[in-house]
This record gives structure tokens, sequence and C-alpha cells, in this order.
């Protein structure tokens, strides 16, 4: 890479508990695969975090095992309910509309300085470890089928099952219309591996992935934010990938401004990148973006912006 990693003092280090596990990430493809191998479930649109529960005391990690337990209370709350001595349950924060859709943008409110951290809820769809047993080398309908026991036919409040969903020729579609994000599709017998895998893919309704800011373009509006400047990573080195001015309101554009003038650096990270009157800044912040695909000399296309990822750090894109 060619810019400088920050170095994490000792408080922003992630604190990662004994025998923290990983999460399986789901590999994006075009099409919902299909045949009787494959499970099906909606895509929540949220934070994917591991919880722990041991002797009634819940931990709760993001995918890159930060501890997040103080930001979820109804969560801890209704795990500690659950009737195992300990178990690793790995699912999805978020936050419901009043149609029962998840919204990444209605989790960051929650999660914000005076949000409503009791509305956030647990999607459950895997279940890692439970009584002292690893249950990881068990098939996925296995775990699946110890993850429902566990839950009871009434689970806490707070909790939900992800449910297998029927599948079909159109089940994309249909998925679509009904306002949701996309569709997890999943091999019915794969056991749990840590990790970008095949095993488990993903089909999206609007097209949407993390990037890296590496600077942005004044503006009028936002406090003086115009665009901000995009990146990805290839082969390990950080690769243009256009700018993004939508998508921002009167509280996240400020946010997202004052947080990028605090790193600002004097060149680009990207050697011999040129924007006219652009504000550099370290790579360190990753955002998540809606786009309609890719220019042909590789910029995004119709980019929106959906939100900062505090769950994730660059290193995880190297």
């Amino acid at each position: 890479m060619k810019w400088a990693r920050p170095t994490a003092s000792a408080r922003d280090r992630p604190s990662i508990a004994a025998g923290a596990i990983p999460p399986l990430l789901p590999t994006l493809v075009d099409r919902v695969p299909q045949g009787p191998d494959w499970l099906h479930e909606i895509k929540w649109d949220g934070y994917r975090i591991g919880v722990y529960l041991d002797k009634g005391k819940v931990k709760i990690l993001t995918r890159n095992l930060h501890d997040w337990t103080v930001k979820f209370p109804t969560i801890v709350t209704a795990v500690a309910e659950l009737d195992a001595s300990d178990a690793i349950i790995d699912g999805e924060a978020f936050v419901a509309d009043e149609k029962g859709l998840s919204h990444f943008s209605s989790l960051q409110r929650a999660l914000g300085r005076g949000g409503r951290r009791q509305d956030i809820m647990l999607a459950v769809f895997d279940l890692l470890k439970l009584n002292g047993e690893d249950l990881r080398d068990r098939p996925l309908v296995d775990r699946r089928e110890a993850l429902i026991n566990l839950l009871g036919e009434a689970p806490p409040n707070g909790i939900v099952l992800s449910d297998e969903i029927s599948a079909g020729s159109d089940i994309l579609a249909q998925v679509c219309q009904f306002g949701f994000e996309g569709i997890v599709s999943k091999l019915r017998i794969s056991p749990y591996r840590s990790g970008r895998r095949q095993e488990w893919v993903k089909t999206k309704c609007v097209l949407s992935d993390e990037f890296i800011v590496i600077g942005y373009e004044p503006g009028n509006s936002y406090g003086g934010l115009g665009s901000i400047l995009l990146a990805n990573v290839e082969e390990g080195r950080l690769v243009y990938a256009g700018g993004l001015g939508t998508g921002f309101n009167a509280r996240t554009g400020p946010e997202v401004k004052r947080r990028l003038d605090a790193i600002q650096m004097d060149k680009p990270p990207i050697p011999g990148l040129k924007v006219k009157g652009a504000v550099w800044a370290r790579p360190e912040i990753v955002v998540d973006v809606e786009y309609r695909g890719w220019t042909a000399d590789h910029q995004l296309r119709h980019p929106s912006f959906k939100g900062i990822r505090e769950d994730r750090s660059v290193d995880e894109f190297l």
C-alpha cells in the first residue's frame, strides 16, 4: 500500500474474547442459485454480529471482532434469557420499520447520539456453539435445527429467526418488490468456515458495497461537503472509484466532513490522482454505498451514500 497505516492506540484496538470466531461471509453473485441443495433467507440490512453467551453473561462482537456489547441492550437482555449455559450465535443487528423491513440508515440513527438503542433487534441465522459443543463441523441444516430448538416456540423479545424462504425462478424479483435488500443462499450441507466463502452467496436488489473514502470536494451544502471521493482495493493497492454526492442529509453530511477534516493529508492517497479542488484524507473511513453499476473507466454509476461502516476497518480490504 502507498499510505501509512494509522497506529491504533490501546483504547482503539478491538477487545477480542477468547474463542472469538470471525464470521462466514457470503460471496456476491448475479443470480440466486437454484436446486434443493440451497437454503434461502432474506438479506438483512444491518450490522453483522457474533453473540457470545457464557453462564448468563453476553458479549457482542462486530464482524472484525470489536466489542460492541454496550450498544445493543435489547439484544443482551434477550440472549441472556435463552435456556443455555453457553452459546455462540451468528446474526444481524437491525431496526425494523412499520412494515418489518430493515434499513441500515435506521440502525445508524438508533446507534447515534440520543438514538433509541432499545429498538435494535437481532435476526439469528446460525448457531456455532451450544452447551460446550462446537457445532461448526455439522451441516447447516443441523445447526439451524439446534438454533430453532434453542429459541423455542416463543423467542425472547428482541430476537427473530431468519426464516427460510421458498425458492423459485422469480424469487429475487418477489423479494425486491416487497422492499427487502436481497437474498442470502446457503448450501444445506455446508459446515461453518470463517472468511469469504462460496458455500454462502448473496444476491442484491440494488448493488451495494463498501468503499474507502480518500477525500472530498467542497460544496455549498452539508456544512461545505460537495461530494466524497471513493476507492476500493485491488491486488493490495487503492484504486479510484469516483465521487459520490448524494444520499447525505443535514446530520450525516456535516459529520462526514468533520471526520475527513480531522484526517487531512497534503497529497492524494493514490499517487498521481488529480481531482480539481479536492481535499485529501487518509484512507481510514469505510462507507456503505448503493450504485447502479460501473462506467467504462471503472467509476461508480449513480452512487448514493448509505452510511459510515463503524464496524469495518481498512485493514480488512488488504
